[in-house]
């Protein structure tokens, strides 16, 4: 740690430049940051992003104690000081939407982006890539993931009438049955999916699972169970699907 500068220290004409030398550099790391951000703004104006529909700048500057050191740890020259200035907070965000199924909502969310050149990066909303593009294509980019989030607020919504639907449907034509939603689904080293089924369990234990349709009464059996067929022997197996017309 950086001894802290008693009160009436004097310091060296060196100390002393080395001090304002620092100061600085904060201070005008904090103009660059703020330039940086109206920069931003101009390219996005520039290429067709309107402001609070496809992006936002969140600023503000306050007067702050910031701490500094100038010397070195290895020969105890280093000393503290604390300084006020003006700090800048604040950055140009890219407004993306997202679609939330469990709470079935679509919610704005700021995102960062760097600009470099006059090209654009935005590491999230270019699933991870490092590569610079224009500022055009970043828009593209932009309004293709809000229409998705969209659609999916559309199929999700439209799934739940489905499956209220499927689920009623077979309540009715089978009083006695078990009839519950259900969830599937396929895995794969890089993807997951899965999807609402409806289960129509039977007193004897059969079952048969639904999936829906992309409408009503589209449903199709996904999977069955036959309790007295799981029961059977091997020979009993055969000659009942030998005996089938």
């Amino acid at each position: 740690m950086g001894q802290q500068l008693e009160l009436f220290e004097v310091l060296s004409a060196k100390e002393e430049q080395e001090k304002s030398d620092t100061l600085n550099r904060i201070i005008k790391n904090h103009k660059r940051r703020m330039d940086l951000t109206q920069r931003k703004k101009n390219i996005l104006l520039e290429n067709g992003f309107v402001e609070g529909t496809h992006f936002v700048v969140e600023e503000n500057i306050e007067t702050e104690n910031v701490k500094y050191e100038i010397g070195y740890g290895y020969d105890d020259t280093r000393k503290s000081f604390t300084d006020k200035i003006d700090v800048y907070k604040g950055d140009c965000y890219l407004i993306l939407k997202d679609f939330y199924a469990k709470t079935n909502i679509i919610k704005n969310r700021n995102i960062t982006f760097d600009l470099e050149k006059g090209k654009l990066n935005s590491y999230s909303l270019q699933n991870y890539s490092c590569r610079f593009i224009k500022p055009t294509t970043m828009l593209n980019k932009l309004v293709e993931a809000s229409q998705r989030a969209d659609y999916e607020c559309l199929a999700h919504n439209k799934t739940a009438l489905i499956l209220e639907h499927t689920l009623n449907k077979y309540k009715t034509l089978y009083p006695n049955a078990h009839v519950v939603q259900g969830t599937d689904y396929r895995s794969t080293n890089s993807s997951y999916y899965e999807w609402k089924t409806v289960v129509v369990t039977f007193k004897s234990g059969s079952s048969i699972t639904l999936r829906l349709g992309t409408d009503k009464d589209k449903e199709y059996i996904s999977k069955s169970k036959d309790v007295v067929v799981d029961e059977m022997s091997l020979t009993e197996k055969m000659n009942y699907f030998n005996n089938q017309a």
